[in-house]
């Protein structure tokens, strides 16, 4: 899969519900609903939920996460490539993000430095 960079730091191409959509795989978007419905408390997700092109792509976003992720709707809003481009970084929200994903602040800070900040 190509390197589409998330918002949050995240290889879209590293992504099961990504990687699953871009095959045209059903069974994989269910599994990956079932793996996402039992790893965020039971939440009803299904396969469909599942469908994501990539946050950055402007095209179909995963609505088990992507339409609500404060990440993604902020860093849209912002018109910025990633987190690691915007002159707020380190704000609230993208730190209790990284409570949540820790790996995706050192993809971040790998960002910044490849950009000079």
């Amino acid at each position: 899969m190509a390197k589409i960079q998330a918002y949050c730091g995240l290889d879209c191409g590293e992504c099961e519900a990504y990687i699953a959509t871009q095959k045209n795989d059903r069974a994989g978007l269910e599994a990956t609903a079932k793996k996402w419905a039992e790893q965020f408390g039971g939440k009803d997700i299904s396969a469909d939920m599942c469908i994501c092109d990539g946050c950055p792509s402007g095209k179909r976003t995963s609505p088990a996460h992507a339409v609500t992720c404060a990440i993604r709707l902020c860093a849209s809003a912002r018109e910025v490539a990633t987190c690691a481009h915007c002159p707020d970084y380190g704000c609230d929200t993208l730190n209790g993000f990284f409570t949540f994903a820790p790996v995706l602040k050192g993809k971040l800070e790998a960002i910044r430095k490849e950009i000079g900040k």
